[in-house]
């Protein structure tokens, strides 16, 4: 399997665990809870959803880390290349989340199961959502790559 099949296959399981987080473990977070608070509709984020937080991007960097082992595979690959291609996968799922999940989930379709309330998330919230995410969101994301990249070399001298 090339580096471009892996790409694409990482792409693809990560974009389903950003589908089954979103609407999971996500609700217990601290950014949605505190956007319901902002919304008035629950009260202030609790200190248990700053963890479940930290516990999701500890998970987004394992993520990150699997993934270069699996296209390491032997070869000889930089850190300069893992945190790119890293950078790449970050970039393609922030776009899948910013608009398949963010707006055609969560503003167009809205299904049931998902027992929304209702005109929540409005549509300006969510657009100014979706801005911050592509934009000031790569304070995260740029970190979340670099340090998958940097597990990546730590578990690969073992």
């Amino acid at each position: 399997m090339n580096i471009l099949s892996k790409f694409l296959a990482a792409f693809v399981v990560g974009a389903a665990l950003m589908l089954a987080l979103s609407f999971t473990i996500y609700r217990k977070s601290y950014y949605y809870k505190k956007a319901m608070a902002e919304a008035g509709l629950r009260e202030k984020p609790p200190a248990r959803s700053r963890l479940v937080t930290v516990g999701m991007m500890i998970a987004m960097i394992a993520f990150f880390a699997l993934f270069d082992l699996w296209i390491w595979g032997g070869a000889a690959r930089s850190f300069a290349f893992l945190a790119a291609i890293n950078l790449g996968l970050v970039a393609l799922l922030s776009l899948f989340d910013a608009l398949f999940i963010d707006y055609f989930v969560l503003l167009v379709w809205r299904p049931a199961i998902l027992r929304m309330s209702a005109g929540q998330p409005t549509r300006a919230a969510m657009m100014q959502h979706i801005r911050r995410q592509l934009t000031a969101g790569w304070i995260f994301k740029v970190p979340i790559a670099f340090l998958g990249a940097v597990l990546a070399v730590i578990l690969s001298t073992f």
